[in-house]
């Protein structure tokens, strides 16, 4: 086993909380902590992880779902935050004046590394104050995570073209949302340029950015309300099947979830993981 390997693990993802873990070698960060301490370390644990072992935590915005469990990670474990500043502008008062916290700004487009990983930010279509998402290399990979954007343009599209793994967002089926409980303003902030990607949507980005070097695609931030896993994955599923390296069985289309991890996952492996895909109908 290769040691350097890039791997990573969705700890969760989902409306009511989203963490990753991502190593290379001796290099390991956490990108975003958007669920409680308690089910992070659980969830951390279940992958063969121990949170005080972490260099970083990454965060991409400071929407609840994603930053729920900062505050009490960084209680426990002293290490940096990494984010832009606009991001750290609303997050920073969640500490009390004596509690010291190592927040590094990063900017979109900027690459900086971090032990043995390379990372990219890039700006997000999102209602935030400064969103990011990465792409993150190592070890000769490349690992992009894509969530909460209202629309891929692109510059990011360009950005996360040929990579091995993508998380990616797949929110919500319009019609579901359409029909759905929700007031009118929330489903229009949805569906707005800086709302979230639904299910087509996600399709007509990895339409896009897929190459053959794609071992697998992680959908992510499904609601609960507004989509549901079988359906994003045949919906996924079918709008890329003639694509050369689907049709030939080099990737493999998974889901995520709020309850649990995937496995800890070498990128060159994340195509031999039957257990977490669902069969297309």
């Amino acid at each position: 086993m290769n040691s350097r390997e890039l791997q990573f693990s969705v700890l969760a993802s989902g409306s009511t909380g989203n963490a990753v873990y991502v190593q290379a070698g001796d290099t390991k960060i956490l990108i975003d902590a958007g669920i409680g301490i308690r089910q992070l370390q659980a969830s951390c644990s279940e992958i063969g992880v121990d949170l005080t072992t972490l260099d970083a935590v990454l965060v991409t915005h400071e929407h609840s779902d994603h930053v729920r469990g900062l505050a009490s990670l960084l209680r426990k474990v002293s290490v940096p935050i990494y984010t832009s500043q606009g991001t750290w502008s609303k997050i920073a008062s969640f500490w009390r004046e004596e509690e010291q916290v190592m927040a590094r700004m990063v900017r979109a487009n900027v690459a900086f590394s971090l032990g043995e990983l390379v990372l990219e930010p890039f700006s997000l279509s999102h209602d935030a104050e400064e969103p990011l998402g990465f792409c993150v290399y190592g070890n000769g990979r490349k690992f992009v995570l894509a969530t909460d954007l209202g629309y891929a343009s692109d510059h990011v599209k360009a950005l996360a073209y040929g990579a091995d793994v993508y998380v990616l967002e797949a929110n919500h089926d319009v019609e579901l949302l359409r029909a759905g409980p929700y007031p009118w303003h929330l489903k229009r902030r949805i569906l707005g340029d800086k709302g979230h990607l639904s299910n087509d949507s996600a399709s007509d980005f990895l339409r896009d950015v897929l190459t053959d070097d794609a071992r697998s695609v992680f959908l992510a931030h499904l609601s609960q309300e507004n989509n549901r896993p079988e359906l994003a994955h045949r919906t996924v599923q079918k709008a890329i099947a003639d694509l050369p390296v689907v049709a030939n069985g080099g990737l493999e289309l998974n889901l995520t979830y709020p309850d649990r991890p995937t496995p800890l996952l070498k990128v060159s492996e994340a195509n031999r993981i039957s257990q977490f895909k669902i069969k297309s109908q």
